[in-house]
């Protein structure tokens, strides 16, 4: 029996794990290596003369090399390269090598010549004395033979020369301008060669306006005032705005428009293209009289707290749980001429508010013929109503509504406290009592959130007088402290004051500063009775106020 065999031969199979390994390790490259660097890498050097070129940076055990030494010859000497141009008798040019223990390389290129011609880089400047980044030039010598020297001529002394004393090792100047006029510098080198740079100074403009001299006095509060920059160099912008609480300001080519906010004294100072600054301009505003905004039936203003702005807006109202209060007061200085049905004194429509009695006509004067106030929440399901007759027509009062949203329910003489003069008033009726507030949310309700005086909801709820100042905390205030500012705010500690409204702008606006003193800021807007939208309250529905406190 014949046998055949048969062999089966299986092929080796190499696996190779692969690393994961840092790149860096990979490639070799040392974690101390630094870049190697040189301060010229193009040198002109006068055939049998030697320059240096430092190293910059690098890594130690350096070798330099001239691939050209009938050309160059180049020597280290510490961190030093000296560089030798081989005499000749044409130009030439070689290349030296310089390289470092880790192998990086740099290359300089060599020019040399028996003698070179003198050439600067540029040979004309225009500069502006004291105007940073704009009265300075770097004049720097192109090629030439060494032992430079300068002569000025400079009959108006409007240049200064800086960095003489190192010319002929960088061969390069500093010019500096520092003052109005022409300049001509004569660059000269051993060789008798000669270059010149000229050079024209310009002295900026000042900048004037036709305020310089007088400081801008404003006899209203929100008045404005215009200054026109009379000299300058265009491009005006403020520099130093002074105190933002006091003054706000607009730029329009050489017109400033100076709003003023609230009664102060601050300055301002300007800036142009050439940046040169004004002289500190002077503001002042003290109002000669107090006013107060008639609103009658035909006005009304109002205020949003989301609108709140400034550095310190956001932290407010992390504070104050983004405006929802457990303690709040409203005050209110005003003065009723007639009484209207509903007629809003202060509050958010729909949500909680104080407003007159609901007797009589909508809209006719003379309804809430009892005199009454009322406070009113959400839906009726709060209605208090005080006596009859604490409005005296005609005559000047404080409100003061004081909010203690931890009072229990059944309290409702203390949750809401009512003053008037600085004196509380109960609520004569209790007439609904089925809602209880934990807090107050300022930017709740109707009317999108807003805040009103004058105006809710069905556009005949006038206000029917004369205010004068309007105030929001988130603390209640004591009766002392309402007494005492009821009529002259004189409080030094506004700790939890959100907003605060003096109503004496004497000047036709469309918006009442907010008077806080802080780093927030909101607007109480002027409107009409029957639309939310900004208009200008006319000067002739101001009114003086008396000096002294009317009301005990």
């Amino acid at each position: 029996m014949k046998f055949t065999k048969y062999f089966m031969i299986v092929p080796l199979l190499c696996f190779c794990a692969c690393s994961d390994d840092n790149d860096d390790q990979n490639n070799g490259i040392p974690a101390d290596m630094v870049e190697l660097k040189v301060d010229a890498n193009e040198m002109n050097i006068v055939q049998g003369e030697t320059r240096v070129v430092n190293i910059v940076s690098g890594n130690g055990e350096y070798i330099v090399t001239s691939a050209n030494e009938e050309v160059v010859t180049a020597e280290i000497d510490g961190n030093k390269i000296k560089l030798t141009a081989v005499p000749g008798e044409n130009n030439a040019q070689g290349v030296v090598y310089l390289k470092d223990k880790y192998y990086q390389r740099v290359k300089i290129q060599v020019n040399t010549a028996a003698e070179f011609d003198l050439k600067l880089k540029e040979t004309s400047y225009t500069l502006y004395s004291n105007v940073e980044g704009e009265d300075e030039a770097m004049v720097e010598i192109c090629t030439g033979n060494g032992g430079y020297s300068l002569e000025i001529e400079d009959e108006n002394q409007c240049v200064e020369i800086l960095g003489k004393d190192q010319l002929e090792d960088t061969e390069k100047f500093i010019v500096k301008g520092i003052g109005q006029g022409n300049a001509e510098i004569k660059v000269l080198d051993r060789k008798g060669k000669e270059a010149f740079v000229t050079l024209e100074v310009i002295a900026p403009k000042p900048i004037l306006t036709d305020a310089d001299e007088d400081v801008i006095l404003m006899k209203t509060n929100q008045g404005k005032k215009q200054v026109e920059i009379t000299s300058g160099n265009g491009e005006y912008k403020v520099l130093d705005a002074g105190d933002t609480k006091i003054i706000r300001l607009e730029i329009y080519g050489n017109k400033v428009t100076v709003y003023g906010k609230k009664a102060g004294e601050t300055s301002f100072t300007l800036t142009d293209a050439k940046k040169q600054v004004s002289q500190s301009i002077r503001v002042k505003i003290a109002p000669d009289k107090r006013y107060a905004m008639n609103l009658g039936r035909d006005y009304a203003v109002w205020t949003h707290f989301a609108e709140m702005s400034g550095t310190g807006a956001d932290a407010l109202k992390a504070k104050n749980n983004n405006f929802k209060l457990k303690k709040m007061t409203w005050e209110l200085t005003c003065r009723i001429d007639n009484t209207y049905w509903l007629q809003t004194f202060m509050g958010k429509e729909g949500y909680f508010i104080l407003r007159g009695g609901d007797d009589g006509d909508q809209g006719v004067q003379g309804g809430n013929q009892w005199g009454v106030i009322d406070l009113v929440g959400t839906g009726d399901k709060l209605k208090l109503r005080t006596r009859h007759d604490v409005i005296k027509l005609g005559e000047w009062m404080h409100l003061a509504l004081v909010v203690d949203c931890d009072v229990e329910q059944n309290d409702p003489q203390n949750k809401y406290k009512l003053y008037i003069n600085g004196s509380k008033v109960d609520w004569g009726e209790i007439k609904e009592n089925s809602l209880n507030f934990s807090e107050i949310d300022l930017c709740a309700g109707g009317d999108g959130g807003k805040i009103s005086i004058g105006k809710a909801f069905d556009n005949v709820r006038f206000f029917g007088g004369a205010i004068l100042e309007a105030r929001i905390w988130s603390v209640c205030r004591t009766e002392d402290q309402l007494k005492t500012n009821a009529w002259n705010f004189v409080e030094e500690n506004t700790e939890g004051l959100l907003g605060r409204w003096d109503f004496s702008a004497g000047a036709p606006v469309a918006y009442i500063e907010d008077g806080t003193n802080s780093d927030h800021e909101l607007l109480m807007h002027v409107c009409k009775y029957d639309s939310f939208n900004n208009i200008e309250f006319p000067m002739d529905k101001f009114e003086e106020v008396p000096v002294v406190v009317p009301f005990k």
